[in-house]
């Protein structure tokens, strides 16, 4: 989960790996949120590392790509506050191969 004082909470699961980048041709850390259902990562941020970390949360720091007004790729210095979901998944209801009940 992502969240700050000035911004809304963002669930997800957060994946950190190296990627190629194609525009600086070298292998990348990348840490992605993903959300069920959403195709790609939903925000991602680039050369992460931990900046602090306690009682369940951390903080990551790297920095985050995106595309300006004059159609610019530019970076900008971006920390995530991130904390773990404890509670446990709710059991996914499957009813593929469930047979209708007869009255």
């Amino acid at each position: 989960m992502l969240n700050d004082r000035y911004t809304v909470k963002h669930h997800g699961l957060l994946v950190i790996m190296d990627v190629t980048d194609q525009g600086l041709r070298r292998p990348v850390k990348v840490a992605r949120l993903t959300q069920p259902g959403r195709p790609g990562p939903y925000m991602e941020l680039l050369d992460p590392h931990i900046v602090w970390a306690n009682d369940g949360k951390f903080t990551l720091a790297g920095f985050e790509r995106a595309t300006n007004a004059d159609g610019k790729v530019v970076e900008f210095a971006q920390s995530w506050l991130c904390a773990l979901d404890m509670a446990l998944p709710e059991p996914a209801i499957d009813t593929r191969n469930v047979r209708p009940m007869r009255s």
